[in-house]
């Protein structure tokens, strides 16, 4: 308009067709690509990296379009006052203008290098799996995707690595559906897979299983080149347990989830029983707690739902296991995309304090596909390998492997289809997982506890 009051026609018509030009390219774009595709973007630093540029280059576009409005506007005899007047307003024009594509810039450069930070630049599907995401679809011949979710214990309180939540979450990739298997951090005996960790403890772990990953840091010469030694150890060692091969690995420290939690604007769940905050000392001692958890359907920050994860002073690790599985479910029902946005630049960078991971970043555009198919059409199901169904000091191996099977079969088939009344003979895991189980355990027998099925997290948590 500017240009027109001065009567540069050309210029001020070249001005409006470009800036119309641009709105009508970003109205087409967006309506004409799905919430879906744009999300996958959003998660490839290629195209992060073009976003930034543009909205970089938009934000300078624009505030040379205003100091050019000021230049050919401005009057040739105003006074000393008037002039300054007219400058500081085209200031705060050229600001006012260039917040919106900076902003933008901003959240694709903060996005871009916790993508670059936090997920290796190799591989694809593990090696020996089918359905390498090299183009089109890229599960094309596999059911399920595995990834082991891990928690570790550590703290300035604390010495070393315990793993004191694992919890392999097993998604159909087609439907969406999820079970998660949790395992305890005190099951002991544990079968170690062939290879470099058997040959160093031939006679079998000499621990709980929460320890795995500490023994294997202390060892330097064990799974050298992984990325994360212990965490590909306890990847390795939890497959072969559930007799399942295990695709990836999160692994994240309860240090870092408070401040997730909070970056999310926290966590809404039903508390079933008042839990105490505290209470336990790192050698073990009891103390007196420092607060409690009251019981009912509350909105826990990230402090609090910490110490609902973490709380056993009056509990055991079994109830412990249940009430992270509710946390589970919670956190991937409320993650919506617009809640993801609205706090994005504080979950970026708790997210590179919390995570450490195998996942490589080629994959992360389809599991954005499959993390949104999760929320919205999922049903999220958890087995908890706790008493009365395994004695955690002498666990049945083969128990727990059957379990799963059966979970994952009964999973996969028709709705119409009956359940067998008769229980499976068990027999050695079949598939890449189950060659490096070791010993299997003693078989069931009657008088023993029987497979069990998967629970419903939404259900049994109360999430709805």
């Amino acid at each position: 308009m500017a240009h027109f009051a001065a009567g540069r026609r050309r210029s001020g018509l070249a001005i409006g067709a470009a800036a119309f030009g641009l709105l009508v390219g970003v109205l087409v774009y967006l309506h004409g690509t799905s919430r879906r595709e744009i999300m996958r973007q959003l998660v490839r630093p290629g195209p992060l990296a073009w976003v930034a540029a543009t909205a970089l280059l938009v934000a300078l576009v624009w505030m040379a379009l205003v100091v050019s409005s000021y230049l050919v506007l401005r009057p040739i005899r105003a006074g000393t006052a008037g002039r300054a007047a007219v400058s500081t307003t085209a200031t705060l024009l050229c600001v006012l203008v260039a917040i919106p594509p900076l902003v933008a810039a901003r959240y694709a450069f903060v996005q871009r290098s916790l993508i670059l930070d936090v997920f290796p630049d190799s591989g694809g599907l593990a090696e020996g799996t089918a359905g390498q995401p090299t183009g089109g679809d890229p599960w094309a011949g596999r059911v399920r995707l595995n990834v082991l979710l891990v928690a570790s214990d550590a703290g300035p309180d604390r010495t070393g690595v315990r793993t004191d939540s694992l919890v392999l979450t097993s998604i159909d990739v087609h439907t969406g559906n999820v079970i998660m298997f949790s395992l305890p951090r005190n099951l002991q005996h544990v079968p170690l897979p062939a290879g470099p960790l058997r040959d160093t403890w031939p006679n079998g772990f000499p621990d709980l299983l929460n320890s795995v990953y500490q023994h294997v840091a202390e060892h330097p010469a064990l799974l050298a080149g992984a990325r994360d030694r212990g965490a590909e150890a306890v990847k390795r060692v939890v497959g072969g347990i559930l007799g399942l091969h295990v695709d990836y690995y999160a692994m994240a420290n309860l240090e870092g989830f408070q401040e997730f939690v909070n970056a999310l604007g926290g966590v809404t769940l039903t508390v079933q029983h008042r839990l105490p905050i505290g209470g336990i000392l790192a050698d073990g001692s009891y103390v007196p707690p420092i607060g409690h958890i009251e019981p009912g359907r509350q909105k826990l920050d990230g402090y609090h739902a910490l110490w609902y994860a973490r709380s056993r002073r009056d509990s055991s690790d079994y109830a412990r296991i249940d009430r992270q599985r509710c946390l589970i479910g919670a956190m991937v029902r409320q993650a919506n995309p617009a809640n993801v946005l609205k706090n994005f630049q504080k979950l970026a960078s708790a997210t590179k304090k919390l995570l450490s991971t195998d996942i490589p970043r080629g994959l992360l555009a389809n599991l954005v596909d499959l993390a949104d198919k999760v929320r919205t059409d999922g049903q999220i199901r958890s087995l908890p390998f706790v008493p009365p169904l395994i004695n955690t000091g002498s666990p049945n191996f083969t128990l727990i492997r059957t379990s799963v099977r059966r979970a994952l079969a009964a999973e996969s088939a028709p709705p119409a289809t009956p359940r067998p009344s008769a229980t499976p003979q068990p027999t050695a895991p079949n598939g890449s997982g189950g060659s490096g189980a070791g010993r299997s355990g003693s078989a069931v027998t009657a008088g023993q506890p029987r497979p069990t099925t998967a629970q419903v997290v939404d259900d049994v948590c109360n999430l709805g």
